[in-house]
C-alpha cells in the first residue's frame, strides 16, 4: 500500500491568505497616498502660477521716454487739461502717405521734470534764440501700460476730466484693415491708472460718432456735434446735444422741434462754458459737407467751413428736466470786436472766461479736387462775458516792463498780483473795443510758402526728397528772407546731353519738343537746413508754425501749444514740437520742444512732384534713424564742387527722361495716328471688332471705294468695268480685310498706350482724391 499524502491545516491557510491579502492592501494604500500627495502637489503648483500670472496681469508699468512719442500723432480732441500737474494723451493717429496708424497707448507728460534741451546729437540748434542763456525744460514722457480691460485704439475721441478720473467717449478706428465708430464710455482712474467701461444705469448714448466736441460742466459731460460716416450711406453730420450726469450714471438728449432754432449739423467745432454772469454753452465754428445739388449726377459733396457762434443757456438743465419740460432755446450771437477770418480745424481752450482760439486753415476747393490751402499761426480769444473777439498780439517788452511797475504795490496794500493783472487786462481791453473792430485779415501759409520753407523729407527707401521748385515761381518772389538761399538743380540741356550717352532704347524725340522748366533746389528756410552731411536738420524759430488739430492746455496763466497737422501740397506733416506762452505777459513764444519735423518721412511722394536724391538706392540699409553716413554731402552753390555739378547734372538729367517718356508716348500716339489715318472711323476698326463686324459696319465706304478706283483706271479695261454687284462686294471685302490686317497691329499698340496713359491718370486722379479726402477727415475731427 502506498504511503498517504500529508494533509495541510485548513486553519493555517487562510491565516496565510488573510496576511498576503493585508500586506497587498497595505501596498495599495501607499501607492494611493504617494498618488494623492503628487497630485496635491501639482494643484498647488498650478494654483501659484495662474496667481503668479495674475499678479503679473493685473500690475501697472511705466516707462520713461527719452523724448517726445514717435510716431507723432495728431491729438484726437483738441481740448486739452491737466490732471494732478500731468498732461495725459490717450490714442490719436498717424499718417505716413501710405498707411494710417491708430493708437491706444496711454502717455503723460510732466512738465516740470528737469530736463536741459541742449543740442541733439545731429547738431540741431537751440529751440529759441530767446532762451540761450536760459535752461527750459522739455519735461517728461511716460508711457503707462494699463492691465486690461482698457479702451480699443482709436482717434478723434473725447476726452474730459471730473473728480480724478478721465472719461473718454466715442471716436473711430481708421485703418486699412478696420473702419469702425465707437459709441463707447469708458473711465480711468488716475490714481489707480485702471480704465472701467462705463454702463449707463438709464438713457441711450448718442449715435456711434467721431470728431464731436465734449466739456465738463458741474457734475455733468456735455456732447455736441460729430459725424458717422460709412461705405454705405453718405457721411452724417450731427447737431445734437446730450449730456451725461456722472452722479447718477444716466444719459439725456435734449431733443428740439424741426422748427426750432439750433445750430446747423458740424464737427470739429469749438466748445466753451461760461460761468459767470450766468452758466452758458458757447459753439463757435466748425466743418461738414453739403450735397451740391446743381453738380453733374448730384453726388458731389461741397465742405462748409462754419463761422457763426451760437450759446445756450444751461441754468435750467440743473437737476435734470422734468416730464414735458422743453429744454432751454439756442441763441445765435453776433460777431463783434477783432474777430478770425474764415477757418476751420482751430483748437481753442477757456481761460478766465475767455475762449483762447490757436490756428486754423482755409480751403478753397477748385476743379478736379484740387485744394488751395492757407493754414494760420495767430491767437485769438473770445471774451464769452462781453461776447466780443480780441486779437492776442505780442506784446512790445518796454509796453510789458511799463505794466509791471504799474503792478508794483506800496508796503502794506492787500490787492494781489494776480487781481492786478486781471485788472490790466480788462482795461486793455476796454481800451481796444471802440478801437478795433471787424475781421483780422491773417496772411497765413499758403502751399508756395510752405513749399519753400518745408522743401525736405525722407521718403520711404530713406532717400531724401525736395520740393520741386520752378524758376517762374521763384522769380516772381519779391520779398525772400537771409534763409531762402536757392541752389540750381539742373544744368543747360546741352551740359547734359554732352555728358550723357543716348539712351537706345528711349523713343526719338522731336528736336522741337519743349524741355522740363529748370528747377529750384533749396538748401536753407526759416524752419529747417541741410547740413554738411546733406540731412536736413531744424532752424531755430521765434513763433509756432501754422497748424490745425493741435492740444492746447493752460496751466497757471501759460498757453501750451503741442502738435497737430500741416499739409504741403499732398503731402501731410504730423507736427510733434511744443511752444508756451504767458498769457499774462505776451511778450514772446518760448519753444520747448522743436520736435522730429524735419525728420520726417513721408511714403506717398510723387516723382512728378518732387526731386529725389536716390542718393540711398544703393545702400543695404536706407534707415534714416540709424545709418546717417549712408548719404552723401549735397553742396552749396557756393562751393562749386564737382560732386555739386554732377549731382545737378544727374538730378537734370532724370528730371528730362522723366519728361521725355510722358512727351514720347504722346508723340508716338500722334504720330500713328496721323499715318495710318485712324481719325477717320470708316477706317478703322473698333475695339474688339471682327473682320465681318467691320464691313457690315463699313461695307459702303469700301464700295465706294472700289468704285472709284476702277473709274480712274483705263476705260479699255472692260473686265474692272464690267463688274457684278456680287463681284463688286467680293472685292470691297478684300479690300476691307486687307485694311483691317494692315491697321489691326497698330491699333494694339495704340490700345496699349491708351491704357499706360489712362492708368497714370487715374493713379494720379486718385491719390489726389485721397489726399483730398484724408485731408477733409482731419478737418472733420
Amino acid at each position: 500500500m502506498g504511503k498517504d499524502k500529508k494533509r495541510r491545516d485548513p486553519s493555517k491557510a487562510a491565516a496565510l491568505a488573510a496576511k498576503k491579502e493585508a500586506k497587498a492592501e497595505k501596498s495599495a494604500l501607499k501607492r494611493m497616498a504617494k498618488q494623492n500627495s503628487s497630485a496635491a502637489e501639482e494643484e498647488e503648483n498650478i494654483d501659484d502660477v495662474l496667481s503668479s500670472m495674475m499678479k503679473q496681469v493685473d500690475v501697472v508699468e511705466y516707462e520713461v521716454l527719452d523724448d517726445f512719442p514717435s510716431p507723432p500723432r495728431v491729438e484726437p480732441n483738441k481740448r486739452r487739461f491737466f490732471c494732478a500737474r500731468h498732461y495725459p494723451k490717450f490714442g490719436g493717429e498717424y499718417y505716413d502717405g501710405s498707411e494710417n496708424l491708430v493708437f491706444d497707448d496711454l502717455l503723460r507728460w510732466d512738465p516740470d521734470a528737469k530736463q536741459s534741451t541742449s543740442d541733439n546729437e545731429d547738431g540741431d540748434s537751440t529751440p529759441n534764440s530767446n532762451t540761450k542763456d536760459k535752461i527750459v525744460s522739455k519735461g517728461q514722457w511716460v508711457r503707462i501700460h494699463t492691465p486690461a480691460p482698457h479702451p480699443p485704439a482709436r482717434c478723434a475721441h473725447t476726452s474730459i476730466f471730473y473728480n480724478d478720473s478721465i472719461y473718454v467717449f466715442g471716436g473711430e478706428c481708421a485703418t486699412a484693415e478696420k473702419y469702425h465708430h465707437y459709441r463707447d464710455l469708458w473711465k480711468l482712474d488716475i490714481k489707480s491708472n485702471r480704465w472701467e467701461e462705463v454702463t449707463p444705469r438709464s438713457g441711450t448714448p448718442p449715435i456711434a460718432r467721431s470728431g464731436h466736441r465734449a466739456i465738463q460742466w458741474r457734475h455733468y459731460m456735455i456732447i455736441f456735434g460729430g459725424f458717422h460716416e460709412s461705405l454705405r450711406a453718405e457721411t452724417r453730420f450731427f447737431n445734437d446735444l446730450h449730456i451725461f450726469d456722472f452722479q447718477t450714471s444716466t444719459w439725456t438728449e435734449l431733443k428740439y422741434s424741426k422748427l426750432a432754432r439750433c445750430p446747423p449739423p458740424r464737427s470739429a467745432c469749438n466748445l466753451a462754458i461760461c460761468t459767470a454772469p450766468s452758466e452758458t454753452l458757447f459753439v463757435y465754428g466748425g466743418y461738414s459737407k453739403l450735397k451740391n445739388v446743381n453738380a453733374q449726377n448730384g453726388s458731389k459733396s461741397e465742405g462748409i467751413t462754419h463761422i457763426d457762434c451760437w450759446m445756450l443757456p444751461l441754468k435750467s438743465l440743473v437737476g435734470g428736466l422734468n416730464a414735458g419740460q422743453n429744454p432751454p432755446g439756442w441763441e445765435r450771437i453776433s460777431r463783434k470786436g477783432e474777430y478770425p477770418s474764415s477757418r476751420a480745424g482751430s483748437s481753442s481752450i477757456v481761460y478766465k472766461n475767455k475762449m483762447m482760439l490757436f490756428g486754423g486753415v482755409l480751403d478753397n476747393e477748385g476743379d478736379h479736387h484740387k485744394m488751395d490751402s492757407v493754414f494760420y499761426d495767430d491767437l485769438f480769444s473770445l471774451d464769452l462775458e462781453r461776447r466780443r473777439w480780441y486779437a492776442l498780439r505780442l506784446k512790445k517788452a518796454a509796453r510789458s516792463a511799463g505794466r509791471r511797475r504799474k503792478k508794483s504795490n506800496k508796503e502794506g496794500e492787500s490787492t494781489s498780483a494776480l487781481q492786478v493783472e486781471e485788472e490790466d487786462i480788462a482795461d486793455e481791453d476796454s481800451e481796444e473795443d471802440d478801437l478795433n473792430n471787424g475781421e483780422v485779415i491773417s496772411s497765413g501759409w499758403d502751399y508756395d510758402k510752405l513749399k519753400k520753407d518745408m522743401f525736405a523729407f525722407i521718403d520711404g527707401d530713406g532717400n531724401i526728397v525736395y520740393e520741386k521748385i520752378e524758376d517762374d515761381d521763384a522769380d516772381s518772389s519779391d520779398s525772400k528772407t537771409p534763409h531762402d538761399v536757392l541752389t540750381l538743380a539742373t544744368e543747360a540741356e546741352s551740359e547734359v546731353e554732352s555728358n550723357d550717352a543716348p539712351d537706345t532704347n528711349q523713343t526719338e524725340q522731336p528736336t522741337n519738343m519743349p524741355l522740363p522748366k529748370p528747377t529750384q533746389k533749396i538748401q536753407s528756410s526759416s524752419l529747417m537746413k541741410v547740413d554738411s552731411k546733406g540731412l536736413p536738420v531744424s532752424v531755430s524759430r521765434q513763433t509756432p508754425l501754422p497748424r490745425i488739430n493741435c492740444a492746447i492746455v493752460v496751466k497757471g496763466n501759460t498757453l501750451y501749444v503741442y502738435g497737430g497737422v500741416l499739409e504741403v501740397g499732398e503731402r501731410e506733416v504730423t507736427l510733434d514740437d511744443l511752444w508756451s506762452i504767458d498769457l499774462n505777459k505776451r511778450e514772446q513764444w518760448t519753444c520747448i520742444s522743436p520736435g522730429q519735423m524735419h525728420r520726417a518721412v513721408w511714403k506717398g511722394a510723387d516723382d512728378d512732384s518732387y526731386i529725389s536724391s536716390d542718393q540711398a538706392a544703393d545702400s543695404d540699409d536706407n534707415n534714416y534713424d540709424n545709418e546717417e553716413g549712408t548719404f552723401e554731402p549735397i553742396y552749396e552753390e557756393e562751393e562749386n564742387s564737382d560732386e555739386a555739378k554732377k549731382l545737378a547734372k544727374k538730378e537734370a538729367k532724370k528730371l528730362a527722361k522723366k519728361a521725355a517718356k510722358k512727351a514720347g508716348i504722346k508723340q508716338e500716339i500722334a504720330h500713328l495716328k496721323e499715318e495710318l489715318g485712324t481719325d477717320n472711323a470708316q477706317r478703322t476698326p473698333l475695339i474688339g471688332e471682327s473682320v465681318a463686324e467691320f464691313y457690315a459696319r463699313t461695307s459702303d465706304f469700301w464700295v465706294t471705294e472700289i468704285v472709284q478706283s476702277t473709274s480712274n483706271r483705263d476705260e479699255s479695261n472692260v473686265s474692272t468695268l464690267n463688274l457684278s454687284s456680287k463681284e463688286l462686294k467680293g472685292q470691297a471685302f478684300h479690300l476691307c480685310k486687307a485694311r483691317y490686317e494692315e491697321i489691326q497691329p497698330v491699333l494694339d499698340r495704340l490700345n496699349e498706350l491708351d491704357a499706360l496713359q489712362r492708368k497714370a491718370e487715374e493713379h494720379k486722379k486718385d491719390k489726389k482724391a485721397k489726399s483730398t479726402e484724408k485731408g477733409t477727415r482731419v478737418r472733420n475731427k
